[in-house]
């Protein structure tokens, strides 16, 4: 696979990353990692995650990934949390997320815009993944007025200082979130990943503030919502020209997916 520069950094990975948001769908650990290997396989570099996903367990598998192949690079984030603790093991986490449909106390997110609390998580992803430092790290989910954008600007220089991260930014389903922090005296970012479809086009406020695409998502998934009969390859032309210089995320739980994007992304992304 064909790697990129994300734009207005120097940070290189592949051009698609592989997200791992559904990972714990499977609930078999060696389908999980079979997964994520062949991913590694095709030419996936970079790999998206969080504390949330699987509640702590898809920073767990990666880890397991991330001691056999060094040279892969990661995203994950900060301040959306698993609930209760930052470790869950599985049953806990099928326990929660379960028994969340009826009483969604136990599987709701634990939101904290700390920085107490980031640097703790922090501490736990990088045991996790049994990495010394994280290539990108987001605000997960950024609500403007609960951060103190003085002090996180602080923090997160302060990281790349000392080389725990390289970059860090801010990462949100809701485009109006985002929208917020483009016009503030300090940026809290220096990569943007945000949600965006061929449809909808999500992410044009991105464009409309002189700004490049950098790390886009949902493509995939909004097309099966709204466009279900619509054939992936039909459309997959139109999903690579909304983000053309940077990274797309792409999601499954099924291998014969992971081959069809990357041989799509052959044809299509000369």
């Amino acid at each position: 696979m064909k790697k990129i520069i994300i734009p207005n950094t120097n940070f290189e990975c592949s051009r698609l990353i592989f997200g791992t948001g559904s990972l714990l769908n499977i609930f078999n650990k060696k389908k999980r990692l079979e997964l994520l290997e062949s991913a590694v396989d095709l030419g996936f570099t970079h790999f998206d995650t969080s504390p949330y996903y699987g509640f702590g367990l898809a920073e767990e598998n990666l880890g397991e990934i991330f001691k056999k192949n060094k040279n892969l690079t990661i995203t994950t984030k900060v301040c959306l949390y698993p609930p209760s603790k930052l470790n869950h093991n599985f049953l806990e986490m099928v326990f929660r997320k379960s028994a969340g449909k009826i009483i969604p106390k136990l599987s709701k997110p634990n939101i904290d815009f700390s920085i107490d609390f980031a640097k703790q998580s922090i501490d736990k992803s990088l045991k996790k993944m049994k990495i010394d430092n994280i290539d990108i790290l987001l605000i997960h989910e950024p609500i403007i007025k609960l951060l103190n954008i003085d002090e996180w600007k602080n923090f997160f220089e302060n990281l790349v200082k000392i080389g725990k991260i390289k970059y860090f930014g801010i990462s949100s389903l809701n485009s109006m979130r985002i929208k917020k922090f483009l016009n503030t005296e300090k940026k809290l970012f220096d990569i943007i990943q945000t949600l965006d479809s061929i449809d909808l086009q999500e992410a044009n406020f991105i464009s409309d503030n002189n700004l490049p695409f950098q790390i886009t998502h949902g493509y995939i998934s909004s097309l099966k919502k709204r466009q279900p009969k619509t054939p992936l390859k039909n459309v997959f032309k139109n999903i690579i020209n909304r983000n053309p210089k940077g990274a797309i995320i792409f999601s499954t739980t099924r291998k014969k997916n992971l081959y069809e994007i990357t041989n799509l992304l052959k044809i299509n992304d000369q």
